[in-house]
C-alpha cells in the first residue's frame, strides 16, 4: 500500500467554527494570503477544538471535524477495497480500472502485493494471452473475460483517489489501529502524520 499527493482543507476554519455553538450574532471573517493560506491565529481557538474531538464517536460535539477535508491517492490491493468502502465519508473520486485494462498487457509481480504467489500470477496472464488470441482462436471474449475477473488474485494492486474529512478518520482509526491486516495499520501510520493529527487520535 502507498499513499501520494495528499491535500488538507479547511484546517483553521473548522477549528474556528467548532466555537460557533457559543457565540451569537457574530461571523469569523477568515483572510488568507497569496498561496490561499488561512491566516487565522488558532491559539485561542486549539484548546476547545482538541477537547470536543476527544469526545466519543456520534456523540456530535465533534461534528466541526467534517469540514477538515483530506484528498489523496491510494494504492491498494484488490482485498482491502470492499472494507475501505464501509465507511459512509469515504468517496472515492476515480480509480484505475481492470475493466478497462486488466486485459492491456502481461502484468508482473509488481503489479501485485508481495504475498501474491507467482502461480496465480503466471495462470491470470495464461488467460489474458488467450483473450488477446480469442478472435484468431475463435473462442468467446465474453467466456474469456469473465474468467479473468473471476480469477484475479485480490492481491491485485490499483490506484484510487479518494476524499474523505478528519471525522470519517477518526472512527477509522479507533477501530483499525491494531488490525490484524498490515495495510489497516499503515493507513492508521499515515493518519498520525496528518496535520494536528491529534483531532483524530488523541481518542476519549
Amino acid at each position: 500500500m502507498e499513499i501520494k499527493n495528499v491535500r488538507v482543507y479547511g484546517l483553521k476554519e473548522s477549528i474556528v467554527r467548532s466555537g460557533y455553538p457559543t457565540r451569537i450574532g457574530e461571523l469569523s471573517i477568515f483572510e488568507y494570503d497569496e498561496d490561499g493560506i488561512c491566516g487565522v491565529n488558532l491559539t485561542k481557538h486549539g484548546e476547545r477544538a482538541y477537547r470536543l474531538a476527544k469526545t466519543p464517536i456520534g456523540s456530535g460535539h465533534d461534528n466541526f471535524l467534517k469540514g477538515i477535508i483530506v484528498q489523496f491517492d491510494l494504492q491498494y490491493p484488490e482485498y482491502f477495497s470492499p472494507q475501505l468502502q464501509r465507511y459512509n465519508w469515504i468517496d472515492i473520486i476515480s480509480s484505475q480500472s481492470k475493466m478497462h485494462k486488466i486485459t492491456s498487457r502481461k502484468l508482473t509481480k509488481e503489479d501485485f502485493t508481495e504475498y501474491t504467489h507467482e502461480d496465480a500470477i503466471n495462470n491470470i496472464n495464461s488467460l489474458i494471452s488467450i483473450y488477446q488470441s480469442a478472435d484468431e482462436l475463435k473462442i468467446n471474449k465474453e467466456v474469456c473475460f469473465n474468467q479473468i475477473i473471476s480469477n484475479l488474485p485480490s492481491g491485485y494492486l490499483k490506484w484510487m483517489g479518494i476524499s474523505t474529512n478528519y471525522l470519517q478518520l477518526k472512527t477509522i482509526y479507533s477501530q483499525r489501529k491494531n488490525h490484524k491486516l498490515q495495510e489497516w495499520r499503515y493507513f492508521c501510520n499515515w493518519i498520525e502524520t496528518l496535520p494536528q493529527s491529534e483531532l483524530i487520535t488523541n481518542l476519549a
